[in-house]
């Protein structure tokens, strides 16, 4: 007692008597409780601001540990003991909740140790209950304090558990309640997931809820971990990783235990957006330690992995880079995994991409308040993030490498590297896209040209790009997989077609213009895929030559292995195939021209790296003449280039056709690179051209060019033409051309025949050189053809030109043959400015052109003239062919092109000069006396020959349709060749590749063509339609030029750059929609009323076919054009439609009209498709009966005879909108919205597509009751299948799940359920009975049996579907009224028996059948004495009477 009452002394007191006892006092002061009332004194004492108060505390403490370490002396004690236990533990959590105790070493393992006293203790239930709670609240007011308090949390809840008694519970200790063990668990879980965490104890914590925590609190305690995460400042990421995968394994959610962890990375990744660059690379470091530990964790947890795959594919959410990495990784570590996920992702890949492309073509999508599912460029961003990461990962890895040897740490992978456990199976992912892309030349050549992932490209495309950005970016990220990824690239090249070697064609060209010395570190594997040369196909293996010569021009080895003696090229040389000789002749003229290129552009080659120098050998020979530079092959004896130029081109000029052609389009590259060749050049082929020249008779040896084989096929020998327009360049080179200067009609007529450009520079010398003697040659040769008339060459318009004989063949490809020489001179005579030759020769064209597209289709003639007998089934000898029309085929000689599929000889550049003399009235300006002046009479003088050429139809004809043949025949090459010009890398070099392609430069016509156009029509209007028939059809062609022009530029880009020195029209002007576009849809909208205008005066002066080619022209331009932008073209096919003066009675003209308006009406696609529907149906009347509206403003220039093909149209654009509702359907069914805010996103877009079908209801309400016939009935019948789906699954959408109270649907569902019910349904059973009723009548009149037999199945296949689908959403949605309690049914048609029905209409009446009965009895007892006239009458009535009786029947309906 003494020692008690001395307690209530100062505190300095009392812990000087606490520091002098004994242990058996100490016993006594536990067994009354004097700890106790220390404590609290203490507590006190810090709280009303003592100094000593911690100095108290460890003393306490101290003393206290000395006595419960030791054993309990006997079995009475153990109450108090245990008493003073609790006392002492809910002290110490007190007085860590207030945070008395201090964080050193010292004094935490005196707590702890006090705490762990408890298990030695026999508390009661209430006393464990008192531990937990002190507990709790000591976390959630010192959250430092978690792993202490937790540590002692355990075991008493553990106690409580294994005692399994009722409880008091905590919060209503007064009131007495009890609860349960188990409810207080959760409880107890609950709270501490309430408490905050700190991000060191996150771990700890993890570790103390996976013996606490039930399994339906798993979700929200990794809802806890990631929000715990997010504010902590830094985490143990990798053990925070491992510890949630141990919970979800253990408490059985298996499935979603790497989801968890996906989705807690995502969380880190979004908060670390806004920290420093530090923080990132440290969380990049944890993540990839993350990867590390899982990647060697799944391939013995397999299940695990198959769960999260199947979570995965039902969840449709978007992909991050965490996740992306995780799932490659789980491909290679898990072998029968490897193909389920390299599926799966191509699958998202297409799903993200065409969700974007729907969301872009679409304006309805596009105006959505919130857009579903994942979207394309955040997967690609996910893609390359990845890549990136690996990288940084790796490079921090390699640094740790050699520090780590530096203080002689082994080596071996290291646990930062999971990011590069990716690499690989990132490569191999983008060359399954780049292999199973399979687009069109055309779309690469667009991929490659415009290189943005593009808004407008198509979804297939924008994988191809996804997958060619992502090799690309492999490559420069990660080192150490450069040579995997090429070597993919060297298995892709050989073996496959050639739309699928291309795309990597693109990536090595991609990689060498980059980094051309990270690709000569791995030369090995570039002449590896050379090695394969002779087996890739011919545009393959040019684009692999034209890729890899950049680094030909750097390294001896790279050039010698392509060029050298015993060269990939040179081997082709001597290949049988012309196909690979025509690649070696292509690859090795681009390699020469580069060679001698270098000469100005330095001995480097620049790249990303910077400019990588050559090799010293080859630096110091590009800067020499090809005279002077030595051989490519490197053979010795001083063998130079120009040695080795020839000896190749003589050996070329003794080959097929097309190697002669290809050569003929590069000697103007040679001599453009090298003028010092010039000579030499026309000293090899001076002698050559003049074997195909003839001094007397016709200038031209056609029969040496062009014969026929003795098994009947053409072939051509020489491609003159091709010769004669090398020539006229290489003479253009040797005597440069003043463009400026023009020659006059006058003084050409004074005798002077020869342009001044050919005539000889010194024709009074005795000694001429090659190129005077070519000019003479070719001088000769002019004049010669400017004589000539088609009979000399023995064409005539009686000859064979039919396309299927022998003969006619022959001459129609001897035709083709002249007709490119006359081109050639005629280019030279357009750039002398001559008009009485251009006329001369122009005549001599269209005979020609005429008399072979005549008479390509004729009947056969025979030897003497006369035609072959009808009864003839052969035109051609047995085992003969036509030739077809490509060139370069297998085989001895090159097959020949026809008149009507060649591409004329004349250059771009003529061209524009004759479209704008077209425009100008003429080649050159005239005087203003001749404009303005009058004649010696007081007459007005006659035009000159300029202005009468540039007036003539047949000018405009031959201008037009050699503008239209030459963008139809470069269409598939240019796209062909644009793959490979896009492997050039620089300008310079695809200029050069573009010339040895021969692929003309279109777009040049772009001004001048639209001009002429515009010219054309405006005077077609004025004039009318005139009496001649080539006059007539200029308007048409015209328009067709300027379609096929703009479809060339395929992209709003490219079609923008075509009109962008257009004139702009006077009343356009930026609008309101077209603020906020695009520059290049700018320039489109502004040149738009240039075509509105030539279109409303098409319409006007009655010219309906030119019409329907401008209406396809404005809708192709004014589908690349963003959709805000539609609506006003989409008005301008309304005007013309409501127009009352223009009537358009022609189909083609109606369709174009009615597909413009549907198809760019934009958010007002709705309110479209129901005018055009009751157009329809005032046309072609109803099937429901009653009036039909006759109005002006509903017909829209549909008639009877347009109805069909309009009904056609506007079904194929109902079955786009349908698609866009099926989208979108989809993804809500599916699952892509997710995360905060899902439910209100999803309500949103379900209240979008109930209005959306709602109008779509109305629309095929309408045009169901139309009376359709033929294609539109079948394609309705679809339609509406497909929106019974839609409604069916939209009405399962809307139920809720199992054991979940269903909730009213909402106000938009139901509108569009009455509007089913009210305004399609019952047509829809009105048109399912009368296509039956229309399929019966058929039937009896078809004469056709098998014919009769497939309309049944087909339209009884349609119907039965259709049935099939309003029956099931009709159940379905009987079930939803039932469980929601509303009336949805109450606007539905009553049931209706749909399998029969009584036609009444062919029910006759009982009282008119018995009288019919007794007329038919009494004709048949009449006499034999009637004549065979009536006894026919009385079979007659017999068979009617017969025929009523059967339709008494029950008819069956479908």
């Amino acid at each position: 007692m003494p020692l008690l009452e001395r307690f209530d002394d100062a505190p300095e007191t009392r812990l000087q008597v606490l520091r002098k006892n004994d242990r058996h006092e100490l016993r006594t002061l536990l067994g009354q409780k004097v700890l106790s009332a220390t404590h609290h004194d203490v507590l006190g004492t810090q709280q009303a601001a003592g100094t000593n108060s911690q100095a108290h505390v460890d003393a306490a403490f101290s003393a206290f540990r000395q006595a419960v370490l030791e054993e309990i002396p006997d079995a009475q004690q153990a109450s108090s003991v245990a008493n003073a236990l609790l006392v002492a533990v809910l002290q110490n959590l007190a007085c860590m909740k207030h945070q008395i105790l201090g964080t050193g070493t010292e004094e935490l393992s005196i707590g702890q140790q006090i705490l762990g006293a408890v298990d030695r203790a026999d508390l009661s239930g209430t006393g464990h209950v008192q531990v937990i709670e002190a507990a709790l609240h000591c976390m959630k007011s010192n959250p430092a304090a978690s792993a202490l308090a937790l540590s002692v949390l355990k075991p008493a809840l553990a106690s409580l558990l294994q005692a399994g008694t009722a409880i008091q519970h905590p919060d209503e200790m007064e009131d007495g309640a009890t609860m349960s063990v188990g409810a207080y668990q959760t409880l107890v879980v609950h709270k501490i997931c309430r408490c905050p965490w700190l991000g060191c104890q996150i771990p700890s914590v993890l570790a103390a809820l996976l013996d606490i925590s039930l399994s339906e609190q798993v979700p929200n305690i990794v809802k806890k971990v990631t929000d715990a995460c997010v504010k902590a400042e830094a985490v143990d990421l990798p053990k925070i990783a491992e510890h949630i995968l141990e919970l979800c394994i253990s408490k059985g959610h298996k499935a979603s235990a790497l989801q968890a962890i996906v989705d807690l990375v995502d969380a880190l990744d979004a908060a670390a957006a806004a920290k420093s660059r530090e923080e990132r690379l440290q969380l990049n470091q944890q993540q990839s330690e993350s990867l590390q530990w899982l990647r060697h964790k799944l391939p013995t947890n397999a299940d695990l992995a198959q769960g999260w795959m199947k979570q995965v594919k039902g969840r449709q959410s978007s992909a991050s880079a965490f996740m992306l990495a995780l799932l490659l990784g789980m491909s290679e570590a898990l072998s029968r995994l490897h193909q389920p996920i390299t599926d799966h992702l191509q699958v998202l890949v297409a799903g993200t991409i065409q969700a974007d492309h729907h969301m872009q073509r679409s304006a309805w999508l596009g105006k959505l308040p919130t857009a579903p599912g994942p979207q394309g460029a955040a997967l690609q961003q996910a893609l390359l993030t990845c890549i990136t990461n690996a990288a940084s990962s790796g490079h921090m890895t390699r640094q740790g490498n050699e520090a780590g040897q530096g203080h002689g740490a082994g080596q071996g992978q290291g646990p930062g590297q999971g990011w590069q456990l990716a690499s690989r199976p990132v490569i191999a992912f983008a060359v399954a896209l780049l292999e199973k892309g399979n687009v069109r030349l055309a779309e690469l050549a667009d991929a490659l040209s415009d290189g943005e992932a593009g808004a407008v490209a198509a979804p297939h495309v924008a994988a191809v790009q996804l997958g060619i950005k992502v090799l690309v970016a492999s490559f420069e990220a990660d080192a150490s997989m450069r040579a995997t990824l090429l070597r993919e690239l060297q298995g892709r090249l050989v073996g496959v077609k050639e739309e699928v070697a291309l795309p990597f064609v693109a990536v090595l060209g991609l990689l060498v213009q980059r980094h051309p010395r990270a690709v000569l570190e791995h030369a090995n594997l570039l002449k590896a895929a050379l090695d394969r040369f002779a087996f890739m196909t011919p545009t393959t293996a040019l684009g692999v030559i034209i890729a890899l010569q950049p680094l030909a021009l750097l390294k001896k080895h790279i050039q010698a292995y392509m060029v050298g003696p015993s060269g990939v090229l040179r081997k082709a040389l001597f290949s049988r195939g012309v196909a690979s000789r025509l690649v070696a002749v292509r690859g090795l003229l681009y390699i020469i021209v580069q060679q001698l290129r270098t000469m100005d552009d330095g001995d480097g080659v620049e790249g990303d790296e910077g400019v990588l120098e050559a090799d010293p050998e080859l630096s110091l020979s590009q800067s020499l003449p090809a005279s002077q530079q030595p051989s490519l092959s490197a053979g010795a004896g001083g063998v130079t280039l120009l040695h080795e130029l020839m000896g190749f081109m003589r050996r070329s000029l003794t080959q097929q056709a097309p190697i002669r052609e290809a050569l003929y389009q590069g000697v103007h590259a040679i001599l453009g690179a090298d003028p010092s060749l010039q000579d030499s050049m026309l000293e090899l082929l001076l002698p050559h051209f003049a074997l195909f020249l003839q001094p007397h008779g016709p200038p031209l040896k056609l029969d040496a060019c062009a014969s026929l084989q003795d098994n009947g096929t053409v072939t051509v020998h020489e491609p003159i033409d091709v010769l004669l327009t090398c020539i006229r360049q290489v003479l253009l080179l040797a005597q440069p051309r003043n463009k400026h200067m023009t020659d006059s009609i006058d003084g050409m007529v004074g005798g002077e025949t020869t342009p001044s450009i050919l005539r000889p520079a010194a024709e009074a010398s005795q000694e001429r050189n090659p190129s005077q003697v070519l000019q003479g040659t070719f001088s000769q040769l002019k004049q010669r053809l400017l004589d000539s008339k088609p009979e000399d060459f023995g064409l005539s318009k009686d000859c064979d030109w039919n396309v299927a004989s022998p003969q006619g063949g022959l001459h129609q490809g001897q035709a083709g043959l002249l007709l490119g020489c006359l081109e050639v001179v005629i280019e030279d005579v357009v750039d002398d400015a001559t008009g009485q030759q251009l006329t001369s020769l122009l005549a001599f064209h269209d005979s020609l052109t005429t008399w072979a597209l005549e008479g390509r289709h004729a009947k056969p003639k025979k030897i003497d003239g006369s035609t072959q007998a009808p009864s003839q089934k052969r035109s051609r000898p047995p085992g003969c062919k036509a030739a077809p029309a490509t060139a370069g085929a297998s085989g001895p000689h090159a097959q020949t092109a026809y008149v009507d599929r060649r591409s004329p000889a004349l250059s771009v550049g003529c061209l524009c000069r004759l479209l704008n003399a077209i425009t100008d009235g003429g080649l050159v300006a005239e005087p203003d006396n001749q404009m303005q002046g009058a004649g010696p009479c007081g007459t007005a003088s006659e035009p000159s020959l300029h202005v009468q050429l540039a007036s003539s139809p047949m000018t405009h004809s031959f201008v037009l349709q050699s503008c239209l043949r030459m963008l139809h025949r470069c269409q598939p090459a240019a796209a062909q060749h644009a793959v490979v010009i896009g492997t050039a890398g620089e300008n310079p070099n695809r200029a050069v590749a573009q010339e040895l392609l021969a692929t003309p430069d279109w777009g040049l016509l772009a001004v001048p063509l639209i001009r002429a156009v515009q010219s054309i029509v405006q005077l077609s209007v004025m004039k009318g339609r005139g009496k001649g028939k080539q006059a007539d059809k200029l308007p048409l062609i015209a328009l067709q030029c300027l379609d096929a022009l703009l479809r060339h530029g395929r992209t709003c880009e490219g079609v923008a750059e075509l009109l962008r020195e257009v004139p702009v029209a006077a009343e356009a002007g930026p609008s309101e929609a077209s603020i906020g576009a695009s520059e290049a849809a700018q320039v489109i909208w502004q040149r738009g009323p240039l075509l509105h205008q030539m279109l409303h005066a098409l319409l006007q002066a009655g010219r309906a076919r030119e019409a329907e080619v401008l209406t396809q022209t404005i809708a192709f331009v004014g589908g690349l054009l963003p959709p805000a932008l539609h609506e006003g073209i989409s008005q301008w096919a309304l005007d013309a439609c409501e127009d009352p003066v223009t009537q358009v009675t022609h189909p083609g003209a109606s369709k174009g009209l009615i597909s413009m308006h549907l198809s760019l009406a934009g958010c007002e696609d709705i309110a479209a498709c129901m005018r055009v529907s009751k157009a329809l149906e005032g046309a072609l009347g109803s099937s429901m009966g009653g009036p039909t509206p006759k109005t002006q403003e509903h017909h829209l220039q549909v008639t009877s005879k347009t109805g069909s093909a309009v009904a056609t149209i506007l079904f194929t654009h109902m079955e786009t909108l349908l698609h866009d509702v099926e989208w979108l359907v989809a993804c809500l069914t599916k699952g892509f919205l997710s995360g905060d805010g899902a439910e209100a996103q999803r309500a949103s877009l379900e209240t979008s597509a109930c209005q959306r079908l709602k109008g779509l209801a109305g629309v095929l309400g309408s045009g169901v009751a139309c009376s359709l016939k033929g294609s539109p009935c079948d394609h309705i019948a679809r339609l509406l299948v497909t929106t019974y789906r839609l409604l069916k699954a939209i009405t399962i959408h809307s139920k809720a799940p199992q054991k979940a109270q269903q909730v009213p649907p909402s106000a938009a569902f139901q509108d569009m359920v009455n509007a089913v019910h009210q305004q399609l349904t019952p047509n829809v059973y009105h048109f399912i009975f009368d296509a039956s009723s229309v399929e019966d009548a058929d039937q009896n009149r078809a004469p056709n049996a098998e014919q009769k037999v497939r309309r049944a199945k087909k339209e009884g296949k349609q119907m039965g579907l259709l049935v099939k689908a309003i029956e099931e959403w009709e159940i379905n949605l009987i079930k939803l009224t039932r469980s929601c309690g509303l009336n949805l049914m109450r606007h539905a048609k009553k049931s209706t028996n749909r399998d029969f029905r009584i036609n009444i209409v062919e029910v006759p009446d009982a009282d008119d059948q018995a009288q019919e009965d007794e007329e038919a009895e009494e004709q048949a007892n009449q006499g034999s004495d009637e004549d065979t006239q009536e006894n026919g009458d009385e079979e007659q009535v017999q068979t009617e009477t017969t025929k009523r009786r059967k339709g008494a029947d029950l008819q069956v309906a479908s």
